[in-house]
């Protein structure tokens, strides 16, 4: 019996895909510990090819999240999908655009959605966001920075069995310079800076784009 073959020609299909290089610092990259790997994105380095089961993963989680959002609209909250880009003031080139902006009786706050299997999950309810990802906390508080919408809520699905949790997240300004801070001496580099490890076995390093360009 032949199997796979409409398995093998997607998987063809969407090993054609590229990512367009981008040109700026953005705010979903800014929390990573390695300043290489955001100084690589910042100059358009060419990245290795994602992995089709990857894009895949990825396109699940955006229509999970129009999901949620239509759940949160039904539920009374308006949310306004927005494609404006926002930057920090003076740093055209560290950028981010947010999924939307809710609104529910006199509260208006930045939205974000995230999917997340099950023992991850956990781990955001247990401990907040802070502790779950520090990317995405880095991450939010960026947009609340160029935004000046100065609260977040930020919205996690369970992929395996749908419970949900969210968190209101609370613009901190200290931690928000400081990230402008890393984003200027990034952009200001003039050679590669240092590698987050020596090792491209490291776990950081083995999961990055940029690893077999950074430990040739």
């Amino acid at each position: 019996m032949s199997r796979d073959k409409l398995t093998k020609l997607i998987e063809k299909s969407q090993a054609r895909v590229t990512d367009e290089p981008r040109d700026y610092i953005g705010a979903s990259s800014i929390g990573s510990d390695c300043l290489r790997q955001i100084w690589y994105q910042y100059k358009g380095v060419k990245a290795e090819a994602v992995p089709a089961k990857f894009r895949r993963t990825w396109a699940i989680g955006t229509i999970l999240e129009s999901l949620v959002v239509s759940w949160l609209t039904n539920a009374g909250v308006s949310v306004d999908k927005t494609d404006k880009t926002y930057h920090a003031v003076d740093m055209p080139y560290f950028q981010g655009h947010f999924d939307g902006i809710l609104t529910y009786r006199k509260e208006r706050a930045i939205l974000e959605i995230k999917t997340a299997k099950d023992a991850s999950f956990k781990i955001f309810v247990k401990s907040g966001l802070k502790v779950w990802n520090p990317q995405y906390y880095a991450q939010i508080q960026s947009y609340m920075g160029m935004s000046e919408i100065f609260s977040t809520y930020i919205l996690v699905l369970n992929k395996d069995n749908s419970d949900l949790s969210d968190e209101l997240v609370k613009f901190d300004p200290v931690f928000y310079e400081k990230l402008k801070e890393k984003a200027a001496l990034v952009a200001m580099a003039i050679g590669a800076p240092p590698r987050v490890h020596g090792s491209p076995l490291w776990y950081q390093c083995k999961m990055c784009k940029f690893n077999k360009t950074c430990h040739k």
